[in-house]
C-alpha cells in the first residue's frame, strides 16, 4: 500500500463538500451561484491562484521590512559605507537555484526574441 506525503496542515482525512464550499465561498468570496457553477478543476485553479497571489504579497511585506532596517541602519554606519538590504538578510527566494547559471547577452536576445517571436 502506498503511503500518502502529508502536507502542512494535512489533518490525514479526506476532503468533504463541507471543506470545498469553505474553501470557495470562505476562502474565494465566491457567491453561492458562481460556486455551484463551477468544476473542481476550476476551483483547484482559482484557490492555487489565491495562494500564490498570498505569497507574493508576504514576499513583499518581507521585503517592504528588510528595506525599512536598512534605511533605519543607513545614517548610523560609518562615513562613506553603504548598506543594501541583501546585505542585512538574503531570503530563500532569492537565492540562485542549483545548476543555474547566467546567460550571456546573446543567450538573452535569443530566448526574448523567442519568447516574443508569438507577436509577429
Amino acid at each position: 500500500m502506498e503511503q500518502r506525503k502529508k502536507s502542512v496542515g494535512d489533518t490525514g482525512r479526506p476532503i468533504g463538500w463541507r471543506d470545498v464550499i469553505r474553501m470557495g465561498m470562505g476562502v474565494l468570496h465566491l457567491s453561492p451561484s458562481a460556486f455551484w457553477s463551477m468544476t473542481f478543476g476550476e476551483i483547484g485553479l482559482a484557490l492555487e491562484a489565491h495562494r500564490e497571489t498570498q505569497e507574493m504579497r508576504e514576499r513583499m511585506d518581507w521585503e517592504r521590512t528588510r528595506w525599512l532596517g536598512t534605511m533605519i541602519m543607513q545614517p548610523h554606519l560609518k562615513k562613506g559605507r553603504k548598506l543594501a538590504p541583501k546585505d542585512l538578510m538574503q531570503f530563500p527566494w532569492e537565492k540562485p537555484t542549483k545548476g543555474s547559471r547566467n546567460l550571456t547577452k546573446e543567450e538573452l536576445r535569443q530566448q526574448i526574441a523567442e519568447r516574443d517571436g508569438w507577436l509577429n
